[in-house]
């Protein structure tokens, strides 16, 4: 089982951006929480341009399977729902990563749009977000019919 812990010394922040390959200095992080499995780092979550309990974009690496657990997955949102008090999370999500696509889906987001060439690259991003009430993950909250 993984466990988080939240890291004020910019080590995540890297960590997610270079394996992202996001420029470090472009990314201003609210929070960085780490992921731990086994006493090594297998993953990163950076919540950066967060607007004040409006919302926050969330970025998340890993290069390892064991990062995803409900404990790992309650935690990561609760830092934006419940620490940061967002009524939405956002994420981008190119358009040929059918792994993270699909665990977007199985979360709660919900795809919203598409940025054509958006990537440094020319590389197409999905828009999703995620409305606190559609998390499944955070407990004691009203669902909308």
């Amino acid at each position: 089982m993984s466990d988080i812990f939240y890291d004020k010394s910019g080590k995540i922040k890297k960590y997610v951006a270079e394996g992202l390959r996001l420029n470090f200095n472009d990314v201003d992080d609210v929070l960085a929480p780490g992921i731990v499995y086994q006493n090594k780092i297998v993953g990163g979550v950076i919540y950066c341009d967060y607007q004040n309990k409006t919302s926050a974009w969330i970025n998340i690496y890993t290069d390892d399977k064991h990062w995803c657990s409900q404990k790992t997955l309650k935690q990561v949102f609760g830092v934006g729902f419940d620490v940061l008090k967002c009524r939405r999370i956002n994420a981008l999500i190119d358009t040929k990563n059918k792994s993270s696509i699909s665990l977007a889906k199985r979360c709660g987001f919900k795809k919203e749009g598409k940025m054509r060439q958006f990537r440094d690259n020319g590389q197409d991003v999905y828009v999703f977000g995620m409305l606190r009430n559609e998390c499944k993950f955070i407990k004691n909250i009203k669902k909308e019919k």
